[in-house]
């Protein structure tokens, strides 16, 4: 496989685990009744939201063609059953734990991409933006969760 065309299917495979992520948010949105965990899964639907514009912009620019999400895979119909048990049964900290571990995987899966060869100058910075966007998010989690304690 050429460099480039492993470079695209990392970014396809980013692009579908966003709208992934993108759909677990937006599905806790309407099981969320607290203001502040709506608030949440609203902003970091959106988030996903433009990450996955700018990623399509991205496989674009490099001639490839942006994939599309069928369904949810089996991983994240996990994740979001999770998210849906810890909402009714208001675990919140389980909850913001799962999170967590949604927003690791997230920026383990950018750090890869990121450690290809060849990778455009565009796509590094675009990616790099939304890691590190992804992590900021995760440590104000954490510090937060520390405050409360």
């Amino acid at each position: 496989m050429k460099s480039s065309e492993k470079i695209l299917s990392k970014l396809n495979n980013l692009l579908i685990m966003n709208y992934e992520i993108e759909k677990v948010y937006l599905k806790s949105l309407d099981l969320a009744t607290n203001d502040k965990l709506k608030s949440f899964f609203r902003e970091r639907g959106f988030e996903r939201n433009e990450f996955g514009r700018q990623l399509r912009g991205e496989i674009v620019k490099l001639d490839g063609k942006p994939e599309q999400l069928d369904g949810v895979s089996s991983n994240f119909r996990g994740i979001l059953t999770n998210f849906r048990n810890y909402i009714i049964l208001n675990l919140e900290t389980d909850l913001m734990e799962e999170i967590y571990l949604l927003k690791r995987v997230s920026i383990e899966k950018y750090n890869s991409l990121l450690r290809e060869i060849n990778l455009p100058l565009s796509t590094c910075k675009t990616l790099m933006k939304q890691r590190d966007s992804i992590y900021s998010n995760m440590n104000a989690m954490k510090r937060q969760e520390e405050f409360v304690v």
